[in-house]
């Protein structure tokens, strides 16, 4: 179980800005949700959620709506909490508008023997008591060998519809 904070404490995270205000730095609810996911500290990471978060999720097998900080925190320590081997690939934190666009690719072994790769990009709303809105896009698992590592796409090889 989750203790929250109090709703002035995630009120803090809503600001839009990173400010610093004597020793203390005060992340925006996207920053401190990543960091809180690449750290895999889901006590944090609950607490970036507005009480009445929705988390809209399509998975490979389909999709998924969780509520609530301590639901959706619960599901995302169900897919990253007991891996071992937990690399961070690649992350990104980027406004859309007034939406914010998270995206991360970790590399992890469920079994403690083979490697997977997984990426996930999310949209967030954020209101203010925290993220209000998750709206997350999932790889899935795959084997690392079988992975294809991203790449550029060159304006000459694209291909337009006919």
């Amino acid at each position: 179980m989750y203790v929250l904070g109090k709703s002035t404490e995630r009120l803090m995270f809503a600001e839009c800005a990173v400010a610093t205000v004597g020793d203390m730095t005060f992340q925006s609810a996207p920053d401190a949700f990543l960091s809180a996911l690449l750290t895999r500290d889901f006590g944090r990471f609950a607490e970036c959620l507005a009480p009445a978060a929705q988390a809209r999720m399509l998975l490979p097998r389909g999709p998924e709506v969780r509520s609530g900080p301590e639901e959706i925190a619960r599901r995302f320590e169900g897919w990253f909490a007991r891996t071992s081997d937990f690399v961070v690939l690649d992350s990104h934190l980027v406004q859309v508008g007034p939406r914010n666009r998270l995206s991360w690719r970790f590399r992890l072994s469920r079994d403690g023997l083979s490697h997977e790769v997984i990426e996930q990009v999310a949209f967030v709303s954020v209101g203010p008591e925290g993220i209000s809105e998750i709206d997350l896009l999932c790889s899935g698992f795959h084997q690392e060998a079988d992975a294809v590592a991203s790449c550029p796409v060159d304006a000459a090889t694209s291909h337009s519809p006919r």
